[in-house]
Parts: structure tokens; sequence; C-alpha cells
């Protein structure tokens, strides 16, 4: 793993009889000081079973949506919620 990754949560919803996957970040990975391992810091436990870590978004947003907080995120931005 080369750099920062976001600690996501996904979320299965239905919208207009489709499935979708929402996604929340609940945290962050980085690579070990000494490049050995993976440190993993969670602002919010996880409910389910699955996290996924994707690239850290650099494009300014902030998770939203379907990603906590505020305008964009992963996977569709249609959220019924």
């Amino acid at each position: 793993m080369s750099g920062r990754m976001d600690v996501l949560v996904p979320r299965e919803y239905e919208a207009n009889g489709e499935k979708k996957t929402a996604f929340t970040k609940i945290g962050a990975a980085f690579p070990s000081r000494n490049g050995d391992g993976i440190l993993v810091t969670l602002d919010a436990l996880p409910i389910g079973n699955r996290l996924i870590l994707k690239p850290a978004r650099e494009d300014g947003q902030r998770g939203g949506g379907n990603r906590g907080g505020g305008g964009g995120g992963y996977g569709d931005d249609n959220v019924p919620f």
C-alpha cells in the first residue's frame, strides 16, 4: 500500500427498484513508519462485517451523501435518506 487510504463501510439500499451501494468513511489507513505493516485509525465503529480500503480522495471533498458528510462520495450520490 502506498499513501493514505480511506476506510469505508458499504451499505446497500434500493432506489427506483435498483440495488445500489453507498459508502461511509469511518477512518484512514497509512503505511507504518518502517513499511512492514499498516496503521488503521477508526473514527467510528463499523456496523456489519466489511471494511473497504480505497485510495484517499484528493479532490477536496470530504465524504458525503453516501460517504458520510457533504458532497459526493464513492458509489451513487442519490441516497434516499
